[in-house]
């Protein structure tokens, strides 16, 4: 799946061969054409994300405005002085999500995360972002040898930090 662009004609044909439906081909072509406009409709506003609305708040406010002077339960009249409207939310500061990718379709998967989610969240200069991928396996037979020594000298090789068969 490396290398493949729409349209382009580079898909090169290996042992390593992924075929493609047209469909869910073309489908991961607009989703990326989309989050490029989201990416550039951002850079061009001059905010930090793509979706920032230069301060709008999006999610639920906790704060109400109340005036003492109301006619609520325990209210005995009042003074009539009005309490500040709701304060503005502070901007979020940290993103954590998880996904739970099927096997037969890891690579497109794994792909479209980083092309949809983490280039978003690294286009922003000031974000720092640790991404840790976990991976199980279960064998109701056993895992074969051959299996066993492929992921362990693969897993050891592309620098997994905890790698262990039970």
């Amino acid at each position: 799946y490396a290398g493949f662009h729409v349209g382009e004609g580079n898909v090169q044909f290996d042992d390593t061969l992924l075929l493609i439906e047209p469909s869910a081909a073309n489908d991961y072509a607009i989703s990326l054409k989309k989050a490029k406009e989201a990416v550039d409709a951002a850079k061009l506003r001059g905010s930090d994300t793509p979706g920032d609305t230069s301060g709008t708040v999006t999610g639920g406010s906790t704060g109400t405005g109340s005036t003492s002077g109301g006619q609520g339960p325990g209210s005995t009249g009042g003074s009539g002085t009005t309490s500040p409207g709701p304060t503005p939310s502070a901007k979020t500061k940290s993103f954590h999500g998880s996904i739970q990718i099927k096997p037969n379709s890891a690579k497109m998967h794994l792909v479209s995360v980083a092309e949809e989610i983490i280039n978003i969240l690294t286009a922003d200069p000031n974000a720092s972002l640790n991404i840790t991928l976990e991976i199980n396996a279960e064998f109701p037979n056993g895992a074969s040898d051959q299996i066993k020594r492929a992921v362990s000298e693969n897993a050891t090789s592309l620098g997994f930090k905890t790698k262990s068969w039970e």
